[in-house]
């Protein structure tokens, strides 16, 4: 007895949605900067670990096939808490776009066939097309709302919070700092690569984070044995990089495959984007910026910002600077300025944690946008962060978004409020 398909509720049109369901777990499969694999890049940290099992076993292992059970029984499975919030808070989720783009990509009839040959225990014997991998915590940077698990550069400032930190937000680098550090280069044994191997012929997507996937010798390996062994053609690749590096090694890589989606980390526009993310250089990236804006139409560079307490109130600016940058493809992809990720996590880096007086401010500064409206990106899925952010009251917290940016500046010996003056002097009210 094969597994029932779901109902679909066609709101868009051509969109196989419903209320829980997500392709993903039928496709796809994420690794953590620590090898551990996950149903997806947002989803909730799994036991599964390709330290120590193979892509196969944790393919059909038990948290796969009770997902895939789950999902056609229209539950919302725990691990996919990142989007069910998003979606709560009426922002476009992950699933919803993963749903659209592969419903797009595959066809309906190719989707419900993979649901049909799903086995009433969940298990699949169709192999994974899609594979994100984060191949390490390697990093030059150290964002203000990354932590030591995702950039190495952060170890020795998370256990300097950790001794320091007076509010609750003291617990959350304790816990930071606690990883045992060989998993965190899994990417380096040779079994990994010969078990993926095999799956070349299959593939359609492959996804590169860390750190910086750039600064990862295996990754070059990896993309020099796609090409020669001419999958490239048949793959689109996209990346989360922070635009600090680039060579023409690389460059010329690229032009081989189907496409490369180049999601440049970006959170704000010039020496304010060196605060947020801490040792980068405006100078480099925008460097790299306007060689990217002139590649081959097979490359698509875009912006993606991570939108938090401390830059929420300066987004409108950024917006307004790419657009007057003048470039021919970036900013102009997919008719987006740029992506945007809303950060849960640290919770006191959430937008949700201002106080109300603040929220208002950060609104009437939106609004006073007008000319922006005119841009979907900026009326659409941007003014959902606007929604997330009112959504909660979480204004508890804000004493600790307030140690927390206090304690960078001592660290880094910056001051904040010369790089946001004005919400700053928001903040001090």
């Amino acid at each position: 007895m094969k597994m029932r398909i779901p109902n679909t509720n066609k709101k868009d049109k051509g969109i196989f949605i419903t209320d829980s369901f997500c392709i993903l777990p039928w496709i796809h499969m994420a690794t953590y900067t620590s090898g551990h694999a996950l149903l997806c890049c947002v989803a909730k940290a799994s036991p599964q670990n390709l330290n120590k099992k193979n892509v196969s076993e944790i393919w059909n292992s038990e948290e796969w096939r009770n997902a895939r059970k789950d999902l056609l029984d229209g539950k919302k499975i725990p691990q996919c808490d990142y989007c069910w919030k998003e979606e709560a808070a009426g922002i476009r989720s992950h699933r919803f776009n993963q749903n659209y783009i592969w419903y797009k990509e595959l066809g309906e009839e190719y989707i419900r066939d993979l649901i049909d040959k799903t086995d009433p225990d969940g298990s699949l014997s169709e192999e994974l097309i899609t594979f994100d991998f984060r191949l390490g915590n390697t990093c030059n940077l150290q964002c203000v709302m990354c932590r030591p698990r995702d950039s190495s550069r952060w170890l020795n400032d998370a256990r300097k919070l950790a001794r320091t930190l007076q509010t609750d937000a003291k617990y959350d680098w304790e816990s930071k700092i606690q990883m045992n550090h060989d998993n965190f280069e899994w990417y380096k044994k040779d079994r990994i690569w010969k078990d993926f191997s095999p799956l070349f012929p299959n593939i359609r997507e492959l996804v590169f984070g860390g750190g910086e996937p750039l600064l990862i010798k295996e990754h070059y390996t990896l993309i020099r044995d796609l090409v020669d062994g001419g999958f490239a053609k048949n793959i689109s690749i996209r990346y989360h990089t922070n635009g600090t590096m680039l060579t023409d090694e690389i460059l010329e890589y690229w032009k081989e495959f189907k496409a490369v989606d180049l999601m440049i980390s970006v959170d704000m526009w010039g020496k304010k984007n060196e605060y947020v993310r801490y040792r980068s250089h405006w100078s480099d990236i925008i460097d790299n910026l306007w060689i990217l804006d002139d590649t081959p139409d097979n490359i698509n560079p875009r912006l993606s910002a991570c939108v938090h307490a401390l830059n929420i109130y300066d987004i409108p600016d950024m917006a307004e600077s790419c657009l007057n940058a003048g470039f021919k493809k970036v900013g102009q992809i997919y008719g987006k300025l740029f992506h945007v990720q809303t950060v849960q996590f640290p919770e006191y880096l959430s937008t949700q944690v201002l106080p109300q007086k603040v929220k208002d401010k950060v609104v009437e500064k939106w609004n006073s946008y007008e000319h922006l409206m005119e841009h979907h990106q900026w009326s659409g899925n941007m003014q959902n962060q606007l929604k997330f952010m009112l959504k909660e009251d979480r204004s508890n917290l804000f004493h600790q978004l307030i140690e927390y940016k206090n304690s960078l500046d001592k660290l880094h010996n910056t001051n904040y409020g010369d790089y946001f003056p004005e919400f700053e002097a928001l903040l001090n009210e």
